[in-house]
């Protein structure tokens, strides 16, 4: 009875790492694109990634774009880098919680202000599992936690 429960207990947990791996790896290909197109002003493709509700989010941070900022963003746009910190996602869940950590990337100033170069922020997003695919969800303007 004891190895049994032994052998129960090994099975168990070696079931639960090897999901939660490919759970991790499903996340992180959807993230990163999203990431690197969003952060690179390409909502268009970021959209690829995202619920069909979190376009509206898109469709505002794209209408808040000066002709000034498009001129800034092509001065000074480099080669985005992310990379994913931290993701949380329960056994067989279909949320995840992401901290992401974005280089280089162009943040644009509020209305009269000037743009900015951001060598480094941090950001938590939000992911659903829908029809096997994993979508970032926004539910406001993305906000960097510094």
């Amino acid at each position: 009875m004891k190895y049994y429960l032994l052998f129960a207990w090994v099975f168990l947990l070696g079931s639960c790492q090897s999901g939660d791996t490919d759970s991790a790896e499903a996340v992180d290909k959807p993230l990163n694109e999203w990431a690197e197109a969003y952060f690179s002003f390409n909502y268009k493709e970021a959209l690829e990634y995202m619920t069909p509700e979190s376009e509206k989010w898109i469709r505002y941070a794209a209408s808040n774009i000066t002709e000034q900022d498009i001129q800034y963003i092509n001065e000074h746009n480099k080669d985005v880098r992310t990379e994913i910190v931290d993701r949380y996602i329960m056994a067989g869940d279909t949320t995840c919680s992401a901290h992401i950590r974005v280089s280089d990337f162009v943040q644009l100033g509020f209305v009269g202000q000037n743009g900015k170069v951001v060598d480094q922020a941090e950001f938590q997003v939000e992911l659903v599992k829908r029809n096997g695919k994993w979508l970032i969800r926004m539910e406001g303007p993305l906000q960097s936690g510094k």
